[in-house]
Parts: structure tokens; C-alpha cells; sequence
């Protein structure tokens, strides 16, 4: 009975260590890297397409951030197709195909949504997780709202960051398929703050992820 009890205490304890190894790894790539661009401002690969809506002055209008709403101005003036709510469908649609592209590996579907930079951060963080064996089990639960909180338009180029507050079960598995990171009934609260792009005076509609961070 002692050697069992003893032999028990052991695999305890290696157990543990395995978890605190490997978690270390997994931790830091579940989630996609923050990706910050250059700060400069051109036109980019395209993403997701935004159509236009009615009564979209009047969207604007209400708007309750002046800069928010100079800027709308601004953006309707060199495209009349603009529409703010139709932007933000569209972002929450990319904000969860990006997320799930990112958890399966799938590098060919991010490559349509990032630009280059962004893209060599994810794609970075794919290559870390799949080096260490490890596979992710994540999806959404939810997505609470999703609003603008920045906006600029520069040399006919917008560039609209979106701040979006979701909920995800997040679960990491070794090779072997064993959990070493999440419990499938944890729910994650998430708040990420991502920046599309888009020449304005592009008959292309569609907006590029160019920078993301968490919060």
C-alpha cells in the first residue's frame, strides 16, 4: 500500500511539472499577438466588404464623440457608400473567421484578412504553437459589442479601430490530447481593440486588418 501511495505522489508530481512547462508555451499562443503597424497610412491588401445602408447621415449625426463624427464626415465626403453600422457588421463577421483561422493554423484565410505585418505576427505565433505540439480547442461564445473608439482618414486612407468585448471557452491540448491549458467550461472575457484599413476612393469596399491589441 505505501509503494502505491508513493509511486501516486510521484506521477503527481510529474504530472504538475508537465503542466507548468508546457502552459508556459501555451499561454502566450492561444490568443493571437498584439500587432501594432508602422503608423503609416496607405492603401492594403482588402478583407471584408462593407455595402452600403440608408439614412446613414443620420447615424452619423447621433454619433456622440466629435472627433468620431468629423471623421465619419469626413470619410462619407470622399465615399458615399460609407455606412457605420454596416462597417461594424462586417467587423465583428472578420473578428470571428481571424480568431478561428488563427486557433485551426490556418494560414491561407488570415492571409485575406491581414496585412503583411500583422500577418508574420500571427503567422509567427502559429509556427510557436505547432513547434510545441499543441493544438487549441477555443471558439466564441459571444460577442457583447463591438463600437469604434478611433477613427482617421489620411491621404484618402481610413483607418477605423474597433474595440470588441467577447467570450470564449479557451482549451490547449498536448500532443498526446491531453488538457494542459483551459477547461472547456471556463468562459474568457476578452477585450480587443483592432485596426481596419481602407483607401476610400477604392471602388475595391473591402477593409484590411492592419493592427490589433489587447484592451
Amino acid at each position: 500500500m505505501m509503494d502505491i501511495i508513493l509511486l501516486a505522489m510521484v506521477a503527481a508530481f510529474i504530472l504538475l511539472r508537465l503542466r507548468s512547462k508546457l502552459g508556459e508555451h501555451s499561454e502566450q499562443d492561444r490568443f493571437p499577438p498584439p500587432a501594432a503597424n508602422g503608423g503609416s497610412m496607405g492603401q492594403r491588401n482588402s478583407t471584408y466588404d462593407a455595402e452600403p445602408v440608408q439614412n446613414e447621415n443620420t447615424v452619423i449625426d447621433l454619433e456622440g464623440d466629435p472627433a468620431l463624427r468629423h471623421t465619419f464626415t469626413d470619410i462619407r465626403r470622399q465615399d458615399s457608400s460609407f455606412d457605420v453600422n454596416q462597417f461594424l457588421d462586417g467587423a465583428q463577421q472578420a473578428y470571428g473567421m481571424i480568431l478561428e483561422a488563427f486557433w485551426a493554423g490556418d494560414r491561407e484565410t488570415l492571409r485575406n484578412f491581414l496585412d503583411d505585418s500583422v500577418y508574420g505576427q500571427f503567422e509567427a505565433a502559429i509556427t510557436s504553437r505547432e513547434e510545441g505540439e499543441l493544438t487549441l480547442e477555443n471558439r466564441i461564445v459571444d460577442i457583447d459589442s463591438a463600437k469604434v473608439v478611433a477613427a482617421e482618414l489620411a491621404n484618402k486612407v481610413a483607418e477605423l479601430t474597433v474595440q470588441f468585448k467577447s467570450e470564449i471557452v479557451a482549451v490547449t491540448r498536448d500532443k498526446d490530447g491531453n488538457v494542459i491549458e483551459g477547461d472547456v467550461s471556463d468562459v474568457v472575457e476578452m477585450n480587443d481593440s483592432w485596426t481596419f484599413s481602407r483607401n476610400v476612393k477604392s471602388r475595391d469596399p473591402r477593409w484590411t486588418l492592419v493592427a490589433t491589441r489587447a484592451g
